[in-house]
């Protein structure tokens, strides 16, 4: 099996990952992209911050600060005529190393704790699982409908936010190319959880993993992590990637992800 060097695992996780979320937040029935030399900025407008980003891509050694500014600037004009909140996520990597500085000169602030990115080698750990829990991939409008629903709940999204989030993208969602959603339940309750394996720059990610709050811990989030990367590893995958939040962490280290790079992410400093 091909082992990668640190920088190169961290390099096909950026890749892959801006890949991933740059096609989230376009598909959305009220999207639009900025794409400019070194930033791609893509927006579901929906009034979650997670789901309206600029992804930065690095810039050509010699562009000029005052270039970058005039590229931050109109990242930020974009996103106020979206009339959305929004972030900026910036790997630690990309050029120039003194891009912290500039997105600072521009007004925007570090938000929140930095977004792990993770990457793990296939075929992944074997996991206990309990025996009476089903694992199934989306196929109707019903299945995208609850997983909507699992979604809205889980992530908090506000009051009537997100609520037809898959089925508005059914197209995208029901053919599995690029993205392939699955859910999870016990054998005689209805679904509680959500998983989504989806191919980004060659590479194979898990997203939008969610449980119901009265059904964490439960093993249901465990046994569609093994469904995705089983179903990756089948396809001759070696490589699988993520960004993990705070909760799902430890989670991700029992089937074998390590920490690759942090993003550091930023806002608009009057919260926008």
């Amino acid at each position: 099996m091909q082992r990668h060097s640190p920088q190169e695992l961290a390099r096909l996780a950026d890749l892959h990952t801006c890949a991933v979320q740059a096609w989230l937040s376009s598909r959305a029935p009220a999207a639009a992209c900025l794409d400019r030399i070194g930033v791609r900025a893509t927006s579901t407008g929906l009034p979650i911050p997670l789901l309206n980003l600029a992804l930065s891509k690095g810039y050509p050694p010699g562009t000029a600060d005052e270039d970058i500014g005039k590229e931050i600037e109109s990242v930020k004009a974009f996103f106020a005529v979206r009339n959305v909140p929004w972030y900026w996520w910036l790997a630690p990597h990309l050029s120039p190393p003194h891009m912290v500085q500039l997105l600072q000169a521009h007004g925007l602030a570090f938000d929140r704790p930095p977004l792990p990115a993770m990457i793990a080698h296939l075929p992944s750990p074997a996991i206990p699982l309990p025996p009476d829990i089903q694992v199934w991939q989306a196929t109707t409008l019903t299945d995208l409908q609850v997983a909507s629903q699992i979604r809205h709940t889980a992530f908090r999204f506000p009051a009537g936010v997100g609520l037809d989030y898959f089925q508005s993208m059914a197209a995208d969602w029901l053919k599995g190319d690029p993205a392939r959603l699955f859910l999870a339940s016990f054998d005689s309750s209805p679904p509680a959880a959500i998983g989504a394996l989806i191919m980004g720059n060659g590479l194979p990610g898990i997203y939008v993993m969610a449980t119901l709050p009265e059904w964490s811990r439960r093993g249901l989030g465990k046994a569609i992590l093994t469904r995705l990367l089983d179903k990756a590893a089948l396809e001759g995958h070696n490589l699988v990637a993520l960004t993990a939040s705070r909760l799902g962490y430890p989670l991700y280290q029992q089937f074998g992800f390590e920490h690759v790079f942090d993003y550091a992410i930023y806002r608009p400093d009057d919260g926008r």
